[in-house]
């Protein structure tokens, strides 16, 4: 079955279920998702919401007890690939107890063998979550780079899939664009994650500014401290525009339209937190609907770019 295959209607309420998760915490996606012919926009739910429920086991656990449960239910559906599902998802939905959860995985088991996603991804996202119960600080960018494949540029593979990429040589453009959301996510979320005992930022950054662990601590936004996020910003749109040299690559049936709005939407939180003047402890950093909507004018500029084309000043 292809990524576009019609979803047999035992399926619905699979998706649906799959489709509320995404609405309810990957709002900036769900904006997106909307220029996606259904069936994409299907799979592409199913994967964000197993992603995200992935992402909240491993954020409630004390330890990778949960995320280990996930990998288990990801060995169910890769074990079972030439099981029919439909008669499953009729039980499932026919349950009373029955979940939100258990039938938005139902969805990713459909999706992962209709858009024929590796296994190998959903493993590398489940090691980036262990990561996180393990190491607390980076020392090096490069050290955060592979946390950021693991958590989001693997992501950009698994859509590759959903998208119908055919481009194998795009793919590592895929990634940038996810390390560059996950960098923004980071940058985000700098008082959050301290909260929980976290510091993504890698030391060497620190050092390079002079900003101290007292400043961390105290929750300072000192000049060098704002200027250790500048600096990271601009490494993030960096990311973006590397990433975005791929989009050509995607199908035109709303697949790039989707992946340029994602990412222009995204990476405005960047320019929400400069507008802070880089305090990423004073607030957390967001776009409103009405925002978001400004940025699909250059969205759909973004999307118009072809290979080779200069990438036009968006992020």
């Amino acid at each position: 079955m292809s990524a576009t295959a019609p979803i047999p209607r035992s399926l619905d309420d699979a998706y649906a279920a799959a489709q509320s998760i995404c609405r309810e915490h990957a709002r900036s996606f769900y904006f997106a998702s909307h220029f996606l012919p259904r069936p994409k926009r299907d799979h592409a739910y199913a994967v964000y919401a197993f992603c995200r429920l992935l992402d909240d086991a491993a954020d409630e656990s004390e330890s990778p007890a949960a995320v280990d449960q996930f990998v288990q239910s990801l060995d169910v559906a890769f074990r079972n690939m030439s099981v029919p599902l439909i008669s499953a998802c009729k039980s499932n939905q026919q349950d009373a107890h029955a979940t939100n959860e258990s039938l938005a995985l139902c969805a990713f088991e459909h999706t992962v063998r209709a858009c024929q996603i590796p296994k190998t991804y959903f493993l590398e996202l489940a090691a980036g979550c262990r990561m996180d119960f393990t190491i607390t600080r980076y020392d090096t960018w490069a050290e955060l780079e592979t946390y950021c494949y693991r958590v989001a540029g693997v992501v950009g593979l698994i859509m590759c899939h959903v998208f119908g990429l055919r481009d194998k040589r795009a793919h590592a453009r895929a990634v940038a664009m996810g390390n560059a959301m996950q960098l923004t996510n980071i940058l985000r979320d700098v008082r959050e994650d301290l909260d929980r005992g976290r510091v993504y930022l890698p030391r060497e950054d620190f050092a390079r500014f002079g900003v101290t662990d007292e400043e961390l601590t105290t929750r300072r936004t000192t000049p060098a401290m704002a200027a250790l996020i500048a600096f990271e910003v601009e490494r993030a749109r960096a990311l973006y525009v590397e990433g975005a040299r791929g989009l050509s690559s995607l199908p035109s049936d709303g697949s790039r339209l989707t992946a340029s709005v994602m990412s222009v939407v995204y990476a405005g939180i960047l320019g929400a937190i400069e507008r802070q003047c880089c305090d990423v402890f004073g607030g957390r950093a967001k776009l409103s609907l009405l925002e978001k909507i400004g940025r699909l004018p250059a969205a759909v500029r973004l999307a118009k770019v072809e290979a080779g084309d200069e990438i036009p000043d968006v992020f």
